[in-house]
């Protein structure tokens, strides 16, 4: 739950606005973190078993003989599904992803739109920069452009 200083008088349509463009936020940054994750076991787990693959192969003289050594394990086969069922994951979050980050900037764009019909009156609007301000120290979300 998001809590805003007193400091800043706001409405309940703007602070509806505000919470839900940091949950969004907060749901990119899930995403994100969880790609990268994915992507990291993915390409480590690909590189040890390649190492360990070009090291037991070295073994066998011709390529049928490795082609044969490495079929003829079913750990083998099992953990190259299981290699590319964690890259396949990867590809599906990164897709959640982009799309969680481009209503995150729906969402603030839009609240850059509205800041004149959000912040009407005169104190609301003097006073306006300083939760901007506040906004981008605690959450990093920069409501002055859109472009950023």
């Amino acid at each position: 739950m998001v809590h805003f200083p007193d400091e800043f008088p706001i409405d309940e349509v703007a602070k509806e606005m505000l919470v839900a463009v940091i949950e969004k936020k907060k749901k990119w940054e899930r995403f994100e973190k969880r790609v990268l994750l994915l992507q990291a076991a993915a390409f480590s787990g690909l590189a040890i078993f390649l190492l360990y693959l070009l090291a037991k192969a070295a073994a066998f003289e011709t390529w049928g003989e490795r082609i044969a050594w490495f079929f003829a394990a079913p750990a083998h086969v099992f953990i190259l599904l299981l290699l590319g069922t964690v890259y396949w994951a990867a590809v599906y979050y990164k897709g959640k992803s982009e799309k969680a980050e481009d209503d995150f900037h729906a969402l603030r764009c839009e609240i850059i739109q509205k800041s004149i019909d959000l912040w009407k009156d005169e104190e609301q609007w003097s006073r306006r920069h300083r939760l901007f301000e506040w906004m981008k120290r605690e959450y990093d979300i920069n409501l002055y452009y859109e472009q950023s």
